[in-house]
């Protein structure tokens, strides 16, 4: 698919409405749906290669660095309060802190360029930044953009520190600091409709930059500049809530999904249950299904129930 996207001159003022563009599941931003098990992929095949279950099924769930380490792991918020986890497994919260209001909207980045994520409070168009995942007063404060405007955070220049780019249909307006101003430049891409996700898609890329979902098909362009598609696969279901990470450290960001039907409240792992059953035990793919997602994060298929490897079990059954 030829995407469309041009880049623009620099200095472009943020003057212009609100194109009634849709939110995007992008990094920095809440993981849309409910669920509580993750499906990560550390590459672009059709196949997760992580499964985990953390917080409830309709916690708010944010991915970032959050210790510096180079991965990207969830954080879930409950109100004010928000529990970071430090690695893809099941398990309990490591750390917990308290910000802002229950009301607020959050995003998540890299603010100060230090390699560990934390969080940002929204306001309007004005912003909250704090340095640390500790309870406290802002480290920073600024103003861009509309209150109405959709935001996305990645770091653009490639400079080391994440900023902001106000969508508006499919307008982009990039800004390359944290401070009241006008935008540093500003691109066309894809439409105005499009799904769009923020990544750092080659190991090799200078800075974030953008891909569109439509469907189950991701569209990504590794550079902020004119041209087709770099990568183009498919994964997961049309009906799944998509995010981006990068989950193994190696310098590029990939794709995971959002399911429901997981065991709630950071239980422990239940039992192993080894190969105890197979697809002639249940009545119903949705049953053979919850058995699945029951047990795969901490054991796999144990059971053989997927047999193509597409994390569906039972296939054939109605």
């Amino acid at each position: 698919m030829r995407k469309r996207m041009w880049a623009a001159a620099a200095g472009t003022a943020l003057g212009i409405g609100l194109l009634g563009s849709p939110p995007a599941s992008a990094q920095g931003t809440p993981v849309a749906g409910n669920g509580a098990t993750y499906f990560l992929n550390d590459s672009f095949t059709g196949t997760a290669n992580r499964v985990f279950t953390y917080g409830e099924v309709t916690d708010a769930a944010y991915f970032g660095d959050w210790d510096g380490n180079g991965t990207d792991t969830p954080l879930v918020r409950r109100g004010n309060v928000f529990h970071v986890r430090n690695d893809n497994s099941s398990g309990a919260a490591q750390l917990s802190f308290a910000y802002g209001d229950p009301g607020d909207v959050v995003l998540a980045g890299d603010w100060d360029g230090n390699g560990s994520d934390t969080l940002a409070v929204r306001r309007g168009n004005t912003y909250f930044v704090k340095n640390s995942g500790t309870t406290g007063v802002a480290d920073l404060v600024f103003s861009y953009g509309d209150a109405g405007d959709v935001v996305l955070v990645g770091d653009w220049d490639g400079r080391g520190g994440d900023t902001l780019v106000v969508r508006r249909a499919n307008r982009y307006f990039v800004k390359n600091d944290l401070a009241t101003g006008v935008a540093s430049s500003d691109f066309l891409f894809g439409d105005g409709g499009d799904l769009v996700l923020t990544g750092r898609w080659s190991a090799g890329q200078a800075g974030d930059s953008l891909g569109v979902r439509r469907g189950n098909t991701y569209y990504l362009r590794n550079s902020l500049t004119t041209g087709v598609a770099d990568t183009v696969f498919a994964y997961g279901e049309v009906s799944d809530t998509a995010f981006t990470g990068d989950w193994d450290g190696d310098g590029r960001d990939t794709l995971g999904v959002r399911r429901g039907g997981s065991v709630p409240g950071l239980a422990p792992a239940p039992a192993d249950p080894g190969d105890s059953v197979n697809c002639d035990d249940f009545s119903t793919q949705a049953e053979a299904q919850a058995w699945f997602t029951r047990y795969y994060p901490a054991y796999g298929d144990v059971a053989r129930l997927d047999q193509d490897g597409n994390l569906l079990a039972c296939e054939a059954l109605p």
